[in-house]
């Protein structure tokens, strides 16, 4: 029989461990975006399995999976985020799948890292680095190499969210929705 989402996401919290899974609880509590998870909800999740069926009733078995990558990336647990990347099959975040275009086709870098710099996704000095870049691609590449890696899912959520705004026409050409 095939695992499940649930089951998958169950072997990762098992690898986690008491220390991380506690940090995973708190960063699932503090998470802005609907739907919220109350701090009893996690509390009341005793084990992997718990977690597991907390995170699949709350979010979707879909969703959860996205929901538990961010988080595992926030806490700093990449290894896992990358096993359950490889064991759901989940896809590459859009900014990844469409590195490429991106840089070749974006062209308004300095009004992306403005927003960038006040949504606290960059810091000053990332800033006029990446500003002091020749071409609009240098540019790019700078951003995706440097803070938007950094950033992790959060950073490239972030991004996305920025060029919709200024980007609209290229990003829905591309697939973006």
């Amino acid at each position: 029989m095939e695992k499940t989402i649930k089951d998958r996401l169950i072997d990762v919290f098992d690898d986690l461990g008491e220390a991380n899974q506690k940090k995973f609880k708190n960063k699932l509590c503090d998470r802005q975006k609907e739907p919220r998870v109350r701090r009893s909800a996690t509390e009341k999740a005793a084990d992997s399995i718990d977690l597991a069926d907390l995170m699949v009733t709350t979010f979707t078995s879909k969703d959860a999976v996205s929901v538990s990558l961010e988080i595992l990336e926030a806490i700093g647990c990449r290894e896992q985020a990358a096993e359950l990347r490889e064991v759901t099959g989940h896809n590459k975040h859009f900014i990844d799948r469409n590195r490429t275009a991106l840089i070749q086709r974006v062209n308004n870098i300095d009004a992306i890292l403005d927003e960038l710099y006040e949504k606290e996704i960059i810091r000053q000095e990332e800033y006029n680095a990446i500003r002091a870049e020749k071409t609009p691609q240098s540019k790019m590449r700078a951003l995706f190499d440097g803070p938007i890696n950094s950033a992790g899912t959060g950073g490239k959520d972030t991004l996305y969210k920025v060029l919709m705004k200024l980007q609209s026409y290229l990003m829905k050409e591309l697939g973006a929705k």
